[in-house]
């Protein structure tokens, strides 16, 4: 399918260590499902008849208040990844089923140099946008220096490129600044999505330079989209709704649900009794204590996936943002105090894996041995020794749903635990906009975050915790200089074994300085209606919309 002299960069291979994991985290008395396994392929589903035109819309539960803005360029919460999948596309794809091959989307071939600098890109002919526009490698280079140049928080994504060019009205020429392993996975990042210029020029939008400061597009990009998707956005009203209607314009196999309305639901309970009641057809990211009545239920469908992604504790090693923090014994006595297996077994119903840090299970050199464990004792003589007998700390959360569990429960369970080994801490409970705000600012010492893969790298996480600078190391004001090295040299190296033994090696260095606990690696629980075809979780956009059927 890729002609020319192709030298593949590949991520690394996760499909046979994430069925393992899945065989070894899930709870003991109900075997788990591998994460490509379709709903209808779980539970049979009720024949029926062709659903009529007025049933074809898709009713999705989701807690919805992290949306910050729909504009790509300057989206970085969970939620977009979904509608970005359903709105727009990238050149290149990672499927659910074979997350460590690259495959075609708007791109249809490519080449790499040999030195791995020079990506060239073959668009395929028939993509068209939404307005009808045709897909042109000029909307390549408009999207991706837009990208770069509004300085917004995906903005890093464009790091690697130190120029891009339309060699012809179908032909990307890519030059990287250095030899990066990930890229072909970062170009599968929805914030690498390609944007119709022309539409976005006329509502303001720029690729200039000064686009920080000069780019008026996103008002227009919050409530419309400009993408070659099987959707159209036609509406956001936040901590509301957002409905996707089908693309009448899409170049590709037509969708079968004709609109898509994702619903603001941020209670467990009402969540799943709207799909008990048919007023929904999905809920994502279920409340585990919710498991068993959907099991119970002949209606309902419970789709588990295991994902890549993380629910971590942040604590700043800066003496200035993180006052008591700053002390690595501190850091390490609260690792020792969190009670693991209590949240993992008690909380999440064993649908979780306990990482040693912030990379997770199934990335190579990770390994599993390696995980704090409960220490009381050893928690409280570090805090003797630090002279921090009567540590006071105010822990900040996101409110509603975190991976499954609610963050209100998850944040009073890290309180008990710590209150055990003498720090007494405050909760400050935040709205999920707010917080990540507030976080980003560098204003949060102390907090409970999720972290999301955008892309399907180890660099996904290296890149982001551990570089000065960089993610959620910036927030914190994480600055180590060995963890630094190593993140970067990690980037750039080619040979598996040596990242995987690097990769490794930062993984003791994390722990040795503790500025992240990592509380769990989730697996992912839906709800799914009998009858709804096609369900798949994705690590990255965790749904594909286009692919359902009913």
């Amino acid at each position: 399918m890729h002609k020319g002299r192709t030298r593949w960069i590949l991520p690394f291979t996760l499909v046979l260590l994430i069925a393992l994991l899945l065989a070894a985290c899930g709870p003991k008395a109900t075997p788990t499902l591998p994460p490509t396994q379709p709903a209808e392929e779980q539970k049979p589903a009720p024949t029926q008849p062709p659903a009529a035109e007025e049933d074809r819309t898709l009713v999705i539960a989701r807690n919805l208040d992290d949306l910050i803005t729909l504009d790509p360029g300057q989206a970085y919460e969970h939620t977009n990844l979904l509608i970005h999948r359903a709105t727009y596309e990238t050149l290149v794809e990672f499927s659910a089923d074979d997350l460590g091959t690259p495959k075609p989307r708007l791109a249809e071939r490519w080449e790499v140099s040999d030195d791995g600098l020079t990506y060239t890109f073959y668009l395929r002919p028939d993509a068209v946008f939404a307005s009808g526009n045709p897909v042109t490698a000029q909307d390549v280079v408009f999207s991706w220096n837009r990208l770069k140049n509004l300085k917004g928080n995906p903005a890093f994504y464009a790091d690697p490129i130190a120029s891009v060019e339309a060699v012809d009205d179908h032909t990307v020429k890519v030059v990287l600044s250095e030899p990066a392993t990930a890229f072909l996975s970062i170009l599968a990042a929805p914030a690498m999505s390609v944007l119709d210029s022309q539409v976005v020029k006329e509502q303001g939008g720029t690729d200039a330079e000064d686009a920080d400061k000069t780019d008026q597009a996103k008002d227009w990009l919050d409530q419309h989209s400009a993408g070659s998707g099987p959707y159209v956005l036609t509406r956001w009203e936040p901590k509301a709704e957002v409905v996707l209607e089908a693309n009448p314009n899409y170049y590709g196999t037509k969708p079968y649900f004709q609109r898509i309305i994702l619903k603001h639901v941020s209670d467990a309970a009402t969540q799943l009794q709207l799909v008990q009641k048919g007023d929904v057809d999905v809920v994502m990211d279920l409340d585990r204590d919710l498991a068993d009545q959907v099991k119970q239920d002949p209606n309902l469908q419970l789709v588990e996936g295991q994902t890549l992604n993380i629910v971590y504790l942040a604590l700043s090693p800066d003496e200035e943002l993180g006052g008591p923090l700053a002390d690595v014994r501190v850091r390490q006595a609260i690792a020792y105090a969190i009670d693991y297996e209590g949240l993992i077994e008690g909380l999440l119903r064993g649908y979780a894996a306990h990482p040693p840090t912030v990379i997770p299970l199934g990335v190579p050199g990770v390994d599993a041995a390696k995980a704090p464990q409960r220490d009381l004792e050893k928690a409280k003589e570090l805090l003797a020794q630090a002279g921090a007998e009567n540590l006071k700390l105010s822990l900040a959360f996101p409110t509603g749903l975190v991976q499954g569990v609610q963050g209100e429960t998850l944040a009073a369970k890290v309180q008990a635990d710590l209150a055990e080994a003498g720090i007494q801490v405050d909760l400050q409970p935040m709205e999920r906009s707010v917080f990540y705000t507030d976080f980003r600012a560098q204003k949060l010492p102390f907090l409970i975050s999720v972290w999301t893969p955008d892309y399907v790298d180890v660099t996904m996480w290296t890149d982001y915790f551990a570089q000065e600078g960089r993610g959620v190391a910036n927030r914190i004001k994480y600055a180590s200089a060995k963890a630094t090295e190593i993140a970067k040299a990690i980037a750039v190296e080619q040979d598996p074994a040596k990242r995987q033994a690097m990769t490794a090696q930062l993984v003791d260095q994390l722990l040795e300085e503790m500025p992240y606990v990592m509380l769990f690696q989730p697996q992912s629980l839906n709800v799914v209606r009998a009858g709804i075809q096609g369900y798949q979780f994705h690590p990255v956009y965790f749904l594909d919309v286009a692919a359902l059927s009913r």
